[in-house]
């Protein structure tokens, strides 16, 4: 995963905003105003480096409009002379760093704004007030070198990605597993951490990968909410019913990959007819993402009926 500056950089960082009216920026010709909070010894960029870097953005009243550190990785510029000439605002800040540079400048807003995002100055930020940029720079590289970091980057990132999805789906079933117990509802596990219940078996063989399937559904959240369904009583007694979409079984291709993946495991699990109740973890439904009422590591259950195979 991408590592954070330093916290102790972050710290600091906070310290000088909060008594920024105390302290003596240093102030370059061009009128920006700066102070090193850390000074580095490391490696000074050349052009055509890269630097990767945490920067935030801090308007007058203390809001903040980004930070890289909050979106969880940090940046990454090309440092190239031509494009990093002006002086006055952000590009002179980058110039003055090197490698473990912990830098703030101040200057005005609209600089930021019309000069570096070369858009308008929302009508919320007040034109000549001050923006403050904090600045850490984690490295500067070669091109090469940069390739290198940004795979083994993308590898850490996976690896920390899957670990956090067996750590969610473990969560997940614990979880699921309470809710049975307590409604005592016996249901059988899938390999994957899906469970289910068959209500009705239904008839003749299991659907295969890529084919076409016929779905009736009701997808509810643990709560009891439902957020969607295919029936339209059932959408008109949840409150959920919408006019402009019609009220059907659901198709789709098994195992394409084309809705959730408990989706794609548990339907498999009914033949033609078939009746049963889903209980998708999160990591087999939307995962972090939140999605319309459906939060973030949600888990949802679905009443589903396989209609039909298609083909």
């Amino acid at each position: 995963m991408y590592r954070a500056i330093k916290p102790i950089v972050l710290f600091l960082a906070i310290v000088w905003l909060q008594s920024c009216e105390q302290k003596e920026f240093k102030t370059t010709d061009s009128g920006l105003k700066y102070n090193f909070v850390i000074e580095g010894e490391g490696a000074i960029p050349e052009d055509g480096n890269i630097l990767v870097m945490n920067v935030s953005y801090v308007n007058a009243p203390g809001n903040v409009i980004f930070s890289s550190t909050q979106s969880g990785s940090p940046m990454a510029i090309s440092y190239d002379d031509s494009v990093l000439s002006r002086n006055g605002g952000l590009e002179e800040g980058i110039r003055m760093l090197q490698k473990g540079d912990s830098l703030i400048i101040k200057f005005p807003i609209e600089d930021l704004y019309e000069n570096t995002f070369n858009l308008t100055l929302p009508d919320s930020l007040e034109r000549g007030s001050d923006v403050t940029v904090f600045i850490g720079v984690e490295n500067v590289f070669t091109r090469e070198e940069f390739g290198v970091y940004r795979m083994k980057m993308m590898e850490e990132q996976q690896e920390a990605m899957i670990e956090r999805q067996g750590e969610q789906l473990e969560e997940d079933g614990t979880t699921i597993d309470l809710y049975l117990k307590e409604n005592k509802i016996e249901a059988e596990i899938d390999p994957s951490g899906l469970r289910y219940v068959v209500i009705e078996e239904g008839e003749g063989e299991f659907p295969q990968p890529n084919q076409k399937v016929s779905v009736n559904y009701t997808g509810k959240l643990m709560s009891g909410q439902v957020f969607d369904t295919s029936v339209e009583a059932v959408a008109r007694e949840a409150g959920v019913f919408n006019e402009d979409r019609p009220y059907q079984p659901y198709q789709f291709a098994l195992g394409t990959g084309s809705v959730i993946r408990g989706w794609d495991i548990g339907i498999g699990l009914l033949k033609r007819g078939g009746k049963g109740v889903l209980y998708i973890p999160s990591t087999l439904a939307y995962g972090e993402r939140a999605t319309g009422i459906i939060p973030a590591n949600a888990i949802l259950i679905f009443d589903v009926e396989l209609v039909d195979i298609l083909d």
